[in-house]
């Protein structure tokens, strides 16, 4: 054994080296790859300016669609992006108390669309976006349940309101 060694000594010493060498390759792989995570962070509130918007509505109830406005804010759902890639959205919306799905809003050009996957831009790691749900004209005001948001694997993120 001792004359293998004293002849194979340089070889070992290479065998044990790439050993170690790939060893720490692999831990800095996945060291880096716990990194590249998308972890959304939501919260839900009435809107800022709930109570006006609410007032606007009612003092209009009774006179033509083009004397006032025919949906407003009411509830702000903010989401944020606590990992360290984009975060690609398909949908942002919340659950009512009676189980209905009412999906954000989102400005396209002149035009306000619901959120969905071609008009909701990724999100950047370390940021934030506000989104409005509207209650339209006519429509009784609702209470909330729960807030979500969707990304574009699929993954369901919920937070209660």
């Amino acid at each position: 054994m001792e004359s293998w060694l004293t002849q194979n000594w340089l070889a070992l010493l290479g065998a044990v080296t790439g050993s170690f060498a790939l060893l720490i390759n692999y831990l800095s792989y996945r060291h880096s790859r716990k990194k590249e995570h998308i972890s959304l962070v939501l919260s839900c509130a009435a809107h800022h300016q709930q109570v006006e918007n609410l007032r606007t509505l009612e003092e209009t109830k009774n006179k033509e669609a083009w004397h006032g406005p025919s949906m407003v804010e009411f509830y702000t759902v903010t989401v944020r992006n606590s990992g360290s890639i984009n975060a690609p959205l398909a949908k942002v919306g919340i659950v009512t108390q009676s189980g209905t799905e009412r999906t954000a809003h989102v400005v396209k050009g002149q035009y306000m669309e619901e959120s969905s996957t071609s008009n909701i831009e990724a999100l950047p790691p370390k940021s934030e976006r506000n989104f409005n749900i509207f209650l339209n004209r006519g429509e009784e005001p609702y209470a909330v349940s729960k807030a979500f948001v969707i990304d574009q694997t699929g993954k369901r993120w919920e937070v209660k309101a």
